[in-house]
């Protein structure tokens, strides 16, 4: 059975494409990529966590409604890595439909604060992403942003170690 690093550490090698895993379609390999890059993220999984996410906003678009931890797991961990860009791929996965746009916290655009965000928005023609954080974020959002970064929400994950059925399982519960 293949654990969640083995599937970790084939991924890593290639992350623009799914390692196969008999017995696990392509979206319980990206939800136990994603559970085991929760206990096991480092920076240079920028490319991994965006591939990721960019597959699971394709997956949750053509399921046409919902919003599970697996897009939400993806969003946070880009917002993690801090990179103001990777705001218009979360902005992307919140924009897919009414429950991504409730689901996926606003504060979880903005990693180095509204200006940061807001002024990449505007720079790469993302007005609309740009006016909601401009908009929507109140004098809180400090305290959201600090909020997420010491969350709880996914601590419970399973070690990376477990069978990467068990964290696709755990993830999508």
């Amino acid at each position: 059975m293949t654990s969640g690093m083995l599937l970790l550490t084939a991924a890593r090698a290639n992350p623009t494409e799914l390692p196969a895993v008999a017995g696990l379609d392509g979206a319980e390999v990206r939800a136990a990529l994603v559970a085991a890059l929760l206990s096991h993220c480092c920076p240079g999984d920028a490319a991994l966590i965006r591939a990721l996410t960019r597959a699971e906003i394709d997956h949750v678009s053509a399921r046409r409604g919902g919003c599970g931890d697996v897009l939400l797991a993806c969003c946070w961990l880009l917002f993690v890595l801090g990179e103001p860009a990777d705001s218009g791929l979360v902005w992307a996965a919140k924009s897919i439909d009414f429950d991504t746009h409730s689901y996926i916290d606003s504060a979880l655009l903005v990693p180095q604060g509204v200006e940061a965000t807001a002024a990449w928005a505007r720079a790469h023609g993302q007005e609309q992403l740009a006016s909601h954080v401009e908009g929507h974020l109140t004098e809180d959002v400090d305290e959201a942003i600090s909020d997420w970064r010491t969350s709880a929400f996914f601590a419970r994950v399973p070690p990376a170690s477990a069978p990467a059925k068990e964290l696709a399982a755990w993830i999508r519960q």
